[in-house]
């Protein structure tokens, strides 16, 4: 509407009940660019409805004086079947609460509901019981950051899980204006970032991890030379997911292994006390609040038969269950691979999926199977 929008006696007026409701408070510019990125101006049609209190207030009051609103900001009537049905229709969402869909009516319309992506009753429930889940998980994850049903509520909140949205899909950023009218963080930075930080960010151990003949550290840039020659054999990797690479594509891998990312992917090396690399294993952090990890390891040519895969796997385990709390592991493996799945039984790991002609590898179809290990089995193997 440009510098002069507070000169038309309509913005004007919207501008004041705007302003009676969330108090007045600086727009910087970087707020206005984040507003007029996820909302539009209000047209004067709409506005009349506003001041009417049949349509929500504006989101947000741009520094010119314009008044935002999401693009979607006069659908809800539409689908209640004009703005004379929309509080009906509105408040049928809480039919069985009528108390709670009058609250939340009102602050509909006070045009506070700039958290949510979709600003809909349903939005506006899913984000209540995802409050609530979160909030009701941090409770017990402060007490135990390991509680398995306290890591699966928060990931269900924090993240979803099939058919239920979680809040960083259902949540808009929000801006530094947001927490001067809300007097604090915003809804995402209190039950997004805060509990992802806390208790769904994993958190190294102290490197290297040692066993009775192996140091399982990360990798570095000179790991590359050992390598080398087992990726370069067609046998060797006829079982992997990867093709045989060249001494660059090898340094390539290895540089990508040495970047820790999000942190939910460990790349170790094995080698022996004298320094000899002989492999490598790999936990790769996943699931529902990050409770599930899937284990893999490779031992180098001519090195297998001594027991290296299995010391290393035995130690990785104990890396999941213990230090990143999991409740189970999982090892998914080319049906063909004998060895690979000799050693998730000696693990004591249950083969619970034999997939028949599912994975596609190298020219060819072949079957797969999963094999699982849940903590409570793990401790009872001693």
């Amino acid at each position: 509407m440009g510098d002069d929008a507070l000169s038309d006696p309509l913005v004007a007026a919207v501008r004041d009940r705007f302003v009676a409701v969330n108090g007045d408070h600086p727009m910087t510019d970087e707020d206005d660019a984040y507003v007029r990125e996820h909302f539009v101006a209000a047209t004067p049609a709409a506005m009349e409805q506003m001041l009417a209190g049949r349509l929500p207030l504006p989101s947000y009051v741009l520094g010119d004086g314009t008044p935002m609103v999401p693009a979607d900001h006069g659908a809800l009537a539409e689908l209640a079947g004009g703005v004379d049905r929309l509080r009906d229709w509105f408040l049928a969402f809480w039919a069985d609460d009528p108390a709670t869909g009058e609250d939340e009516w009102g602050h509909y319309l006070s045009g506070q509901y700039v958290c949510l992506r979709e600003v809909t009753p349903i939005r506006i429930r899913m984000k209540t019981a995802r409050v609530a889940e979160a909030s009701a998980a941090v409770e017990v994850l402060r007490r135990d950051p390991h509680d398995p049903v306290g890591r699966g509520l928060l990931g269900q909140a924090v993240d979803g899980v099939l058919a239920v949205p979680g809040l960083d899909a259902l949540l808009l950023p929000m801006t530094a204006y947001d927490r001067l009218r809300f007097g604090g963080p915003t809804v995402r930075e209190r039950w997004v970032d805060a509990p992802r930080a806390e208790f769904l960010t994993p958190v190294p151990p102290v490197w290297p991890l040692h066993t009775e003949r192996l140091v399982l550290r990360p990798f570095e840039p000179a790991d590359a030379d050992a390598f080398a020659v087992g990726w370069a054999s067609e046998e060797w990797t006829s079982l992997l997911l990867s093709r045989p690479m060249n001494r660059a594509e090898v340094g390539e891998m290895v540089r990508r292994r040495m970047d820790p990312g999000d942190g939910t992917f460990i790349g170790l090396v094995v080698a022996t006390h004298d320094g000899t690399v002989v492999g490598d294993s790999m936990l790769h952090l996943q699931g529902t609040g990050l409770t599930e990890g899937e284990i893999g390891w490779t031992i180098l040519p001519g090195l297998g038969g001594r027991g290296y895969a299995t010391e290393a796997a035995r130690a990785v385990l104990r890396l999941g269950f213990e230090h990143f709390g999991l409740r189970r592991v999982v090892a998914n493996l080319d049906a063909r691979n004998d060895r690979s799945a000799a050693l998730c039984e000696r693990l004591g790991m249950r083969r619970e999926v034999h997939r028949l002609g599912d994975f596609w590898s190298k020219g060819a179809w072949t079957g797969s199977y999963e094999y699982a290990l849940l903590r409570e089995e793990w401790r009872a193997l001693g």
